[in-house]
C-alpha cells in the first residue's frame, strides 16, 4: 500500500512539474508580450527628419503623446493633429494612420521593427509619392514639446527697412507681421503662437508654417515651405508676400528672415545635446539599415534565456522519468512509453483507487 501510494503522489509531482513546463512555455511563445510588460515607454514622442522628408510627409512630423495601447504595445495621437501611431501585428511593424488604430491604408510612414517601444530602434521609411523610400534621418526618440522648441519667438529680417527704386521690400501686411510670438497651444504636433495677443499667428499646418490673421487659415504673408518642428530652428528658404506686375499676391524669398528664441526655454539641459544643423529639432540617434538591426536587443537575450532554460527543464524532466522507469525494469518500449507517460496514466489511477479500496 505505501509503494502504491508513493507511486500516485510522483506521478502528481511529475503532472504538476509539467503544468509548470507549460507556463513556460508561454514565455517562449511569447516572449515580446511578457518582456512588454514590464518596460516603460515613452508617453511622449517626437517623430522628426530633415526639410526634404518635411516638404513631402511634414504634415505627420511633430509631437506625440501616448493614447492608451494597440496590438499589445503603446499607441500614440499627434498632438493636437489627425494623425496616429501604432504596432501593426499583422506585417510587425509601426506605421502612421489618418483614421483610427489598426487602419493600415493609406499609411505614408512605416518603421520596420517588432520592438515594443516605438523609439527602440529607428529604421523608418516614407512615401515619396510613388515608393517607399528608407531615411536614415527620419527618427522617433523620447521628447517633449516644451523641451525641444522655444515659447516666446521673435521674428525679424534686416530686410523690412530696405527700398529698392523707391518702393519697400516689405508691404505693410508683412511687415507687420513681424514682431514678438508667445505659444498659445498645439496644433499638428507643433506650437502655436500669437503676436502680442493681434490677430496675427504664426502656425503649422498643410506642409507649410504661415503668418496669417487666423489660426486655420492657408493663405498669410510669411510663409515657409517644409518647415521643421520648431520655427526657430529654419535657418533658409523663408518667403512674404508681395504684389507683382500684374497686380497679383504671390511669394518672394527673404534670405535674412530668420526667428530666434526670445526668452529660453526653462529647462536647458536636454536628454540629448542639441547642435544648431539647420530644420531638424535634434540630432539623430546613427541608425541601421533594414536587415541590420543589432541581435543583442533585450528581447532577443531573453528569448535565449528562456529557451536555454525551458530546454534544461524538459530534459532534466524526461530524464529523471527515463531513471525510475529504468530502474523499475522497464525495457525497450515499455521504457520509451513509461518516460513519455504513455499508458501510465490509467495505471496510475487504477492504483489510486485500488488504494482507497484498501
Amino acid at each position: 500500500i505505501y509503494n502504491q501510494a508513493k507511486s500516485v503522489d510522483i506521478s502528481m509531482r511529475e503532472k504538476n512539474e509539467l503544468s509548470l513546463l507549460i507556463v513556460l512555455s508561454f514565455f517562449l511563445a511569447f516572449p515580446q508580450q511578457c518582456v512588454g510588460a514590464g518596460k516603460e515607454c515613452c508617453s511622449s514622442i517626437l517623430l522628426d527628419s530633415d526639410l526634404a522628408v518635411h516638404k513631402i510627409q511634414g504634415d505627420k512630423l511633430g509631437f506625440y503623446t501616448q493614447l492608451g495601447y494597440y496590438g499589445a504595445r503603446p499607441a500614440y495621437r499627434q498632438q493636437g493633429g489627425e494623425f496616429f501611431i501604432f504596432y501593426y501585428e499583422e506585417e510587425q511593424h509601426w506605421i502612421d494612420s489618418r483614421y483610427f488604430y489598426g487602419a493600415s491604408l493609406f499609411s505614408k510612414l512605416v518603421n520596420e521593427m517588432d520592438g515594443y517601444c516605438l523609439d527602440e530602434h529607428n529604421n523608418w521609411s516614407f512615401y515619396n509619392g510613388s515608393d517607399l523610400m528608407y531615411s536614415e534621418v527620419l527618427t522617433s526618440n523620447c521628447s517633449k514639446i516644451e523641451d525641444v522648441c522655444c515659447k516666446e519667438l521673435r521674428i525679424s529680417s534686416a530686410n523690412s527697412e530696405v527700398i529698392i527704386d523707391n518702393q519697400s521690400y516689405y508691404n505693410n501686411q508683412s511687415k507687420d507681421s513681424l514682431g514678438d510670438y508667445k505659444a498659445i497651444g498645439v496644433i499638428n504636433g507643433r506650437y502655436v503662437y500669437q503676436k502680442d495677443n493681434l490677430d496675427s499667428f504664426l502656425e503649422y499646418g498643410g506642409k507649410h508654417w504661415t503668418v496669417s490673421s487666423g489660426v486655420g487659415q492657408n493663405t498669410g504673408h510669411i510663409i515657409h515651405h517644409g518647415g521643421s518642428v520648431c520655427p526657430e530652428h529654419i535657418e533658409k528658404e523663408w518667403q512674404i508676400s508681395y504684389t507683382n506686375a500684374d497686380g497679383d499676391w504671390d511669394w518672394k524669398d527673404d534670405p535674412f528672415l530668420k526667428i530666434t528664441c526670445v526668452k529660453e526655454m526653462t529647462d536647458m539641459t536636454p536628454k540629448q545635446e542639441h547642435q544648431d544643423t539647420g530644420p531638424v529639432a535634434q540630432p539623430y540617434i546613427q541608425t541601421e539599415h533594414a536587415g541590420q538591426a543589432s541581435s543583442y536587443s533585450a528581447e532577443t537575450v531573453v528569448f535565449g534565456c528562456i529557451s536555454m532554460l525551458l530546454l534544461s527543464m524538459m530534459i532534466a524532466f524526461f530524464a529523471r522519468r527515463f531513471y525510475r522507469a529504468w530502474g523499475r525494469g522497464a525495457q525497450g518500449k515499455q521504457l520509451l512509453f513509461e518516460t513519455l507517460d504513455i499508458e501510465q496514466a490509467g495505471e496510475n489511477q487504477a492504483s489510486f483507487n485500488k488504494f482507497e479500496d484498501q
